[in-house]
């Protein structure tokens, strides 16, 4: 316990130390293995959002808050990518010298892309956690990988690694939550959606927008109307569209992800006006 409040800040640690231990003893004792572990990971989580400024009362918090669920859509559509490169590459792995390393980093983006529908469709806590243990399992594969390079795995996966992370930061009393509609209709199709998204482009040529257009609308339908209530100001909308721009680069399709959000930001606009005129929005809990 004590190398995890060794994590917050000085100042906090010396306020409020003896009040999380005490917490963290109360919810662990005689508790398994896997909830300690649960509990340590909630711990460290928040006093990384403390360090960095990103609790739900400040503005950085509330911005992240709101870009969230679009991050987590845009690495689902690059795992997709990276998951259907790896299908492509066991067709012709009579080819390749090393398939290995090809396999491990396509398998890294499948858990990747199941924590992004376990997200989107009810399961945020976990399925964000997967997502960022998926692509940094991907990413180190890619990292060691001989004739990569550090240059190559930066470019690659940086920008979907960070914004994995970026989503497990968000302040846990502002995390989406959806509607229960939602999320059944979200249960019963996402996943089989995410594996014919992710196969059919593999194995049969379609047409430019399809692979990627497709799934980001989906998710975004996913996400919901909850997704752009939080875009309330111009900053929050520039800042939603940019996973989408980062991940539309690394895999050439800039044009394809950022349509349906342009779609969108119509609507998003609407509900900002709306809800500024009705006042400030109260946290989830």
């Amino acid at each position: 316990m004590t190398a995890l409040l060794k994590l917050y800040p000085a100042s906090y640690r010396r306020e409020f130390g003896d009040e999380i231990a005490d917490a963290y003893r109360e919810a662990t004792d005689g508790a398994s293995r896997t909830a300690r572990t649960r509990e340590a990971a909630d711990i460290a989580g928040h006093a990384l959002r403390m360090r960095l400024g990103l609790g739900s009362a400040g503005r950085t918090g509330r911005l992240l808050a709101a870009v969230t669920p679009f991050a987590v859509i845009a690495v689902g559509v690059y795992t997709m990518f990276l998951t259907r490169l790896t299908v492509s590459a066991l067709r012709v792995a009579d080819r390749i010298g090393d398939i290995g390393p090809v396999v491990l980093t396509g398998a890294g983006g499948a858990v990747a892309l199941a924590g992004a529908v376990l997200a989107l469709t009810g399961r945020w806590t976990a399925g964000t956690w997967t997502v960022l243990a998926g692509l940094t399992a991907s990413s180190a594969v890619q990292l060691l990988r001989p004739g990569l390079g550090l240059e190559f795995a930066v470019f690659f996966s940086g920008p979907a690694l960070l914004l994995a992370l970026m989503v497990v930061l968000c302040p846990p009393d502002l995390r989406p939550i959806l509607r229960p509609r939602a999320s059944k209709v979200g249960v019963a199709a996402a996943p089989a959606g995410a594996v014919v998204l992710t196969m059919a482009p593999a194995l049969w040529l379609l047409p430019h927008p399809l692979p990627t257009a497709v799934p980001t609308a989906a998710g975004l339908l996913l996400a919901g109307r909850q997704a752009f209530t939080r875009l309330r100001t111009a900053s929050a909308v520039l800042l939603a569209s940019l996973p989408f721009a980062a991940i539309g680069i690394i895999i050439g399709a800039v044009d394809a992800l950022l349509l349906p959000l342009v779609l969108a930001l119509p609507l998003a606009a609407v509900v900002g006006i709306r809800n500024r005129r009705r006042g400030p929005v109260t946290p989830s809990p």
